[in-house]
Parts: structure tokens; C-alpha cells; sequence
């Protein structure tokens, strides 16, 4: 009986290094077809199509996608002069998402007073609207057209850059695969559909990105000051999105300075040097002039959802913020939860809980314990993984389907996340770890011919940079009560790292 089944298992072991042999015979063949015919503008060309047709069918064929709002984006939408036509909560809010909207306020609706680049768009898309259809009512429709315009030339260009990487027209088609695998998800896409500012976020990063990649391969002047200014651009429209993407401005600009190495003349350094200063600047003013994205009830659960929940001796952890040992009641409590322990604006919590910490003393205290912040960036990187927000919902109320139901249409990748992939630091330091082994040789902080791997190391470092300090500002802010619905630049920085790891990996050990 023994022997059957070794006999039985050495037939299926030939039988599948017969067909992994039949498949590289036919890869080998099919490189020597198209040999002096790759090209990654093409295969960029074939994933924007398939994008396009993707994202088109998700946005705007019935039954129509989106997500449902939670509350966050009032302001946005007011700011913009646009309001719910439906007051009920049951109706606006997390359960269905909402295609039709008023551009005349209520005797209820007050005007919002929020500037930035978001607000930008969604006014574009407003009259565009009105533009074709001379009403008082708005489609979002309108807006996810002007972001999927937006997108497309984005999804082109980090495609190329990231095929340029190779030679072989298998090893480009897998990598040109997984782009469009990844990058067109449907919790991606859907987002366009919203007045969430994931869209944004998801245009601007993959715009400089891919900017950032282009340098890899010497070219004209003026190229090379194209790509600048688009990255510029993106990144000025990426960092003035919200207060909590100012500290982003600083680190995009160091990357900028690292740059100038990438020409050997004095107006290109100058032209570094002038777009750190203004990102520095416009992460400044943002810090100082914009609202912030934090409540009262995140600084409550930076305490009790944070700092209490990471520590082991709570007790002791309050006594360092000279409160009374007895709010350790508090650790673990929520405002959010069905029947909470206490609510986040009881008055009672303002003296002697509340009003003896502040924010940056949240942060000094995360600098004296490392060990908790670690913990809690673990479970950042958890909550970064569900790029779709769960409590919300994809399909209109008129089509019929339960509240919060979402859609699994090319919803593969975020599945994948959600169900299969490591949700720890463990994964991240792995996967850093994996950035330099793959891309450190050759590199140089001095002009050099072949300053690939120095484009692509920065850059990922670069990325890495804008993962870690929107986990830190989440946890400082609002411990891990928020995280679901602010850590999308967390799972999208490493849905980046991953694809060029990936893409790098499979040609190093010639996979296909």
C-alpha cells in the first residue's frame, strides 16, 4: 500500500514537472518571437484599456458603485455647496451609498468653511454637472469621470516604469498583469464615487510614484523637468488634501533633494532645492492653517484606544500623565461601541481625565516607550490591509440589496488582503528587508550612468517614510479606534512596496 502511494505521488510529481517544463519551453520560444519587439509603453497601453474598461463598468453601469459616507465628509461636501437631499441617517450614512445629491441648502444646512485641494475637484465636478444638465441636483458620477480621467494617465505611467525594470516579454506581461491586478481593484476604484479623500490620495501617490521611477533612465532636460513638475504638482495637491498628509510635504521634499543628483547642472539643483521649499512650505501652512481631522473624541481614544490599551500596567501608565489611577477603567473603552462604557463627551471627563494630557504629550510618551508604539503600529498595519472600508456599503438603497452589502466584482486583491495575507510589522520588516537585498547594489549618492537601483531604493525609502508617519499620526491622534478609516495611505504605500518587490523578485529568480 505504501509503495502505491509513493508510486502515485512520484506520477504527479512528473506529471507536474512535465507541464512547469512545457510551460518555460513555450515562455522561452515566445521571448524569441518578440525578441527586439518589448515594449512597456505597449503593455502600459494594454493595462490602461483594461483599466479604463474596469473602472468604467464599477463606476458608471448599473447598478452603480460607491461608498456609503460615514459623516467624516459633511464638511467637504458643504464646502463644495453640496447637500443631502435625505435627512435620514438610516439612509445617508455607512449603509447605502448616495448618487444624487442637492446644490441648494436647507433652512438646516449650514455652509462649510473648508479649503483644499479636494474641495477643488469636487467643485470641477460640480460644474461640469450643471454644465450638462442646468439643474439644481449633482450626479457623483461627475466627480468619479474627472478622477478616472485623473487616474488612467497614473496607472500608464507607474506600469511602464515599473516593466522598464526588465527585457523579456513574459517577465513584463506578469508584471504588467499584476499592476492591473492591484491597482484596479474595486476598493480602490469605488472611491471615486465618494467624498472620501482616498481618490485623491490614490491619484497623487501613484502620480508620484511613477514621476519619481522615471528618473531611473537618462533622458532629455526637458523630461526630465516634465516629470519634475508633475511630481511637484502631485505631491503639492497630495499634501494640502487634509492636515494629516502635512508631515508627508517634509518627507517628499528630502526625497526632491536627493534629486539633484540626478543632473550635473546648476538651474535642475536650483530647481530641487525650490520644490522641497515650497512642499516644506505648504506643509507648514497646512500645519498652522487647516482645521484639524481630530476630535475631542480621537484625543479620548488616543488615551483609551491607544496609550491604556498598548501598556501592561494601565495604573502606572496614568500616573505618568498625573491622573488618578482609577480611570483604568477607561482602557479599552470606546465611544464607537454599541453600549459604551462611557461616551467620549462626558463632562466628567474633563477634569481630571481629559484635560490633563494633550496630544504632543501622547507623542513624548510614545518616544519614552517605543516597545507600545511598535504594538500599536502592528495593528496599524492589520487595519491597513482593508482598503475597503467595512462598515460601509457599496450599492444604492433603490438596488435592493441588504445594508452594507458590498460588491465582489474584481474584488480579488482586497480579498486577498483581507483574508490571506500577513497582517503584522513582521510582514513589513520582511518586506523592507526585501527592498534593500533587491535593490542596494549599484547604489550612490553621487551622479552615476546606471542609477536605477538608487531611484528605486529612495523611492521605496520614500514610501516606507509616508506608511510610518501616517500610522504615528493615527495612533498619536486617535489610537486604533480610527484606523479603519484613515489608514488607506498605510495599505496603498504597501500595495506599492509589494508590486516592486514582486516585480523584482520574479526576474531576479526568472520566474516566467
Amino acid at each position: 500500500m505504501k509503495n502505491r502511494e509513493e508510486s502515485n505521488a512520484a506520477r504527479q510529481m512528473s506529471r507536474l514537472l512535465t507541464y512547469v517544463s512545457g510551460i518555460r519551453a513555450f515562455l522561452r520560444k515566445l521571448n524569441r518571437r518578440m525578441e527586439g519587439k518589448y515594449s512597456p509603453s505597449l503593455l502600459a497601453l494594454a493595462v490602461t484599456f483594461l483599466t479604463a474598461l474596469i473602472a468604467s463598468s464599477i463606476l458608471f453601469w448599473p447598478k452603480y458603485l460607491g461608498v456609503a459616507g460615514d459623516g467624516s465628509t459633511d464638511e467637504i461636501m458643504k464646502s463644495a455647496g453640496i447637500y443631502y437631499m435625505d435627512k435620514e441617517p438610516e439612509r445617508i450614512y455607512n449603509n447605502y451609498f448616495v448618487r444624487i445629491y442637492s446644490t441648494i441648502a436647507s433652512d438646516n444646512d449650514l455652509p462649510g468653511k473648508t479649503i483644499n485641494s479636494q474641495v477643488f475637484f469636487i467643485k470641477m465636478a460640480k460644474g461640469l454637472d450643471y454644465l450638462f444638465t442646468r439643474d439644481n441636483y449633482f450626479d457623483i458620477r461627475f466627480l468619479g469621470f474627472i478622477y478616472l480621467l485623473l487616474y488612467l494617465p497614473a496607472v500608464y505611467l507607474l506600469v511602464k516604469q515599473v516593466c522598464q525594470r526588465v527585457r523579456q516579454f513574459s517577465e513584463g506581461v506578469f508584471i504588467a498583469a499584476a499592476g492591473l491586478f492591484i491597482f484596479s481593484d474595486i476598493g480602490y476604484v469605488t472611491y471615486f464615487n465618494s467624498f472620501y479623500p482616498e481618490a485623491v490620495w490614490f491619484i497623487t501617490m501613484l502620480y508620484c510614484v511613477g514621476a519619481s521611477m522615471s528618473f531611473q533612465k537618462e533622458r532629455s532636460v526637458h523630461w526630465d523637468f516634465l516629470s519634475l513638475m508633475l511630481f511637484l504638482f502631485s505631491a503639492a495637491v497630495l499634501v494640502s488634501s487634509r492636515r494629516q498628509c502635512a508631515v508627508i510635504g517634509f518627507l517628499l521634499a528630502v526625497y526632491v533633494i536627493r534629486l539633484i543628483y540626478v543632473r550635473r547642472s546648476f538651474l535642475w539643483g536650483m530647481s530641487c532645492v525650490a520644490a522641497a521649499f515650497l512642499l516644506s512650505m505648504l506643509a507648514i501652512f497646512n500645519i498652522f492653517l487647516s482645521p484639524t481631522d481630530f476630535t475631542e473624541t480621537s484625543k479620548f481614544h488616543a488615551m483609551t484606544r491607544g496609550v491604556l490599551f498598548g501598556s501592561s500596567n494601565p495604573a502606572q501608565t496614568l500616573g505618568e500623565f498625573g491622573i488618578d489611577p482609577s480611570y483604568e477603567l477607561l482602557t479599552d473603552a470606546s465611544a464607537y461601541d454599541d453600549l459604551p462604557f462611557v461616551r467620549a463627551g462626558d463632562e466628567s471627563l474633563y477634569h481630571g481625565f481629559m484635560d490633563q494630557y494633550t496630544v504632543s504629550d501622547v507623542a513624548v510618551y510614545y518616544l519614552r516607550h517605543p516597545g507600545s508604539l511598535l504594538g500599536m503600529i502592528d495593528v496599524s498595519i492589520g487595519a491597513g490591509m482593508d482598503i475597503r472600508r467595512s462598515s460601509c456599503g457599496n450599492y444604492e438603497m433603490s438596488a435592493g440589496l441588504p445594508e452594507k452589502a458590498k460588491s465582489l466584482f474584481w474584488s480579488g486583491w482586497s480579498t486577498f488582503k483581507m483574508t490571506s495575507a500577513p497582517r503584522t510589522i513582521g510582514y513589513l520588516v520582511l518586506l523592507t528587508g526585501a527592498v534593500f537585498f533587491l535593490f542596494y547594489k549599484g547604489y550612490s549618492i553621487r551622479p552615476a550612468k546606471d542609477r536605477r537601483n538608487t531611484i528605486f531604493l529612495d523611492l521605496l525609502m520614500t514610501v516606507l517614510g509616508v506608511l510610518l508617519s501616517q500610522s504615528v499620526v493615527v495612533i498619536i491622534n486617535s489610537g486604533d479606534a480610527e484606523m479603519v478609516q484613515r489608514m488607506f495611505l498605510v495599505g496603498l504605500s504597501l500595495d506599492i512596496m509589494t508590486y516592486c518587490v514582486f516585480a523584482e523578485l520574479q526576474h531576479k529568480i526568472k520566474i516566467v
